[in-house]
């Protein structure tokens, strides 16, 4: 395990030299996603679909577990939609949310628990699923765990964590009443062999974006949110399948893109990171008219 964590080593810092969270770009055409992942079908029972998916992904993350090596996932390249900027509000939304969605993120953090699909899951100290409300109106997504998060096991702890605390607050929201997760749940580090060392982050690469992606599509069907705030570069090129920066996104509220196919209605508000406004104050004031724009958005459909 050393010795494969010592391998991809000198890739990862040829990839991450000139890279950060702002300035990350996805590959031409879209966010890769897993070969053979078989696209969700409207209509129908969607607790029992998701049950479904779930027990065929478990039976697959134990195969890998007992594996002596974890599986590399092979990528294919989604073909790219443009998003568009809605001003409308949701119509109808298919589905209810029900007890059997909590139930069914437990069986899925317990599948995040045993995963292997990339190698973020041999260097990690602790998955990091998400939190906060299953029945949650609306998610806030960012790009990966950090230091602080790696820890404790728990998206947005950190001083990131503190001031998107502030940021809900302020728009009475709070970390109970929204649902927090990341794009990938274990901390992608620029050296795997000090999980112990602080400033050891980087962004996420394509290939464990894809890893990780059938995590995060599932959490959002389940959970059935009005609007899926993405928080920073990374987060919003994905959700949004996007090759713009955030500067250049934010602002306007989107209808989600056709390279995801949920049955029913969510909206992505893309907003800069946490991070981003603590390295430059000046991000604040945009930031908080994003802020705004979902606390309207929320009160006109207070269903």
């Amino acid at each position: 395990m050393k010795n494969e964590i010592k391998k991809i080593r000198g890739e990862l810092v040829k990839y991450i030299k000139n890279l950060d969270e702002d300035t990350y770009i996805p590959p031409a055409g879209g966010m890769p996603q897993v070969a053979g992942r078989k696209p969700h079908v409207a209509g129908g029972n969607p607790q029992t679909a998701a049950r479904a998916r779930l027990q065929t992904k478990a039976s697959a993350a134990e195969m890998r577990v007992s594996g002596p090596e974890p599986e590399k996932a092979a990528v294919v390249v989604t073909v790219s939609s443009a998003c568009v900027p809605s001003e409308s509000v949701p119509g109808p939304r298919k589905g209810k949310k029900t007890a059997a969605g909590s139930d069914l993120l437990g069986t899925l953090r317990e599948e995040v628990l045993r995963c292997r699909k990339c190698l973020l899951g041999l260097s990690r100290l602790n998955p990091v699923f998400g939190v906060g409300d299953p029945k949650a109106r609306v998610m806030f997504v960012g790009e990966g765990p950090g230091y602080d998060e790696d820890h404790r096991g728990e998206p947005f702890v950190g001083r990131s964590g503190q001031l998107l605390d502030k940021i809900l607050a302020a728009i009475n929201l709070s970390r109970q009443s929204v649902y927090i997760a990341n794009i990938v749940k274990c901390h992608p580090m620029t050296n795997p062999e000090t999980p112990e060392a602080r400033g050891n982050d980087r962004p996420p690469t394509p290939a464990e974006i894809s890893a990780c992606r059938g995590y995060l599509e599932e959490q959002i069907r389940l959970i059935r949110p009005l609007c899926v705030v993405t928080l920073g570069n990374v987060a919003t090129k994905f959700m949004l399948n996007e090759t713009k920066g955030i500067s250049q996104l934010r602002g306007k509220m989107y209808d989600v893109p056709y390279s995801f196919t949920f049955d029913f209605d969510l909206k992505i508000l893309p907003t800069y990171h946490p991070a981003a406004l603590l390295r430059n104050p000046n991000l604040k004031k945009d930031a908080w008219e994003d802020m705004k724009m979902l606390k309207s958005f929320l009160e006109k459909n207070n269903a």
